[in-house]
């Protein structure tokens, strides 16, 4: 319980009592944009700090709006972990015939950005959320996209992993290795704002898979957080912090 109770206590701290407002921008499988739009994500506590309340308000490229409305989700109980300043949440098991998808992000003072992949149920990638916030106006024109050259090499970083029952490693040094080196033909994609993924074009069962979401947060700062599976499902969220070697 102690566990969860931080898991949720993190939650509260880096992410609650806020409207953070995004550019959503969906891409498909080739990277190409599908289409982009704008969505304020609240997240409300109760006055006795039991509950969090959680709405998506949309607005999209027609002018059409929409309020969507999730939980409200009851102390110590959320469908995402928290590790410090990051989250991820998504299907804990793969199942062919059924869709499934994964969300990974972070925050840094007044910012978020987090990346979902989704899958159709023949296990193939269907299309990526590129999502940058903010805490008080939605993100303007984004930076070019990164390029595999413009990553430097020389980071130093430490990581912590956490299982889905909630438990946190003691923080260890981690070694850097670029996207483009750790998954065997896996889609590698950069995106505006120091956003980056490598996940699976395809799922396949009994196969061990993972997907990472990077976020190079200014020039000295670069977070990663990956997803891991097994034939059995979800395994752990590891979150690996780089900082810049001088």
């Amino acid at each position: 319980m102690e566990a969860q109770l931080e898991n949720w206590d993190n939650f509260c701290r880096h992410h609650a009592n806020n409207d953070w407002y995004g550019t959503w921008t969906r891409y498909d499988s080739d990277g190409q944009i599908i289409e982009s739009f704008h969505c304020i994500r609240s997240f409300k506590i109760s006055p006795d700090g039991s509950e969090i309340y959680h709405q998506n308000h949309y607005t999209y490229a027609d002018g059409k709006k929409e309020t969507k409305t999730f939980g409200p989700y009851h102390k110590p109980i959320t469908r995402a972990l928290f590790l410090d300043n990051s989250f991820s949440w998504g299907s804990t098991e793969i199942e062919i015939g059924s869709n499934f998808g994964f969300e990974t992000g972070f925050r840094y003072e007044d910012r978020r950005a987090s990346v979902a992949s989704l899958y159709d149920s023949a296990g193939s990638l269907e299309k990526i959320v590129v999502i940058p916030e903010t805490l008080t106006n939605f993100p303007e024109k984004p930076n070019s996209p990164l390029s595999e050259k413009d990553i430097p090499n020389n980071w130093r970083g430490t990581g912590k992993t956490m299982t889905p029952d909630w438990i946190v490693s003691p923080a260890s040094e981690t070694s850097w290795h670029r996207l483009e080196n750790i998954g065997s033909d896996y889609l590698i994609l950069h995106f505006s704002d120091g956003i980056s993924i490598s996940c699976p074009r395809n799922i396949h069962l009994g196969k061990d898979l993972f997907v990472s979401v990077d976020w190079q947060i200014n020039s000295n700062l670069l977070q990663r957080g990956i997803r891991n599976y097994d034939a059995s499902g979800f395994t752990n969220f590891k979150l690996e912090t780089f900082n810049l070697a001088v």
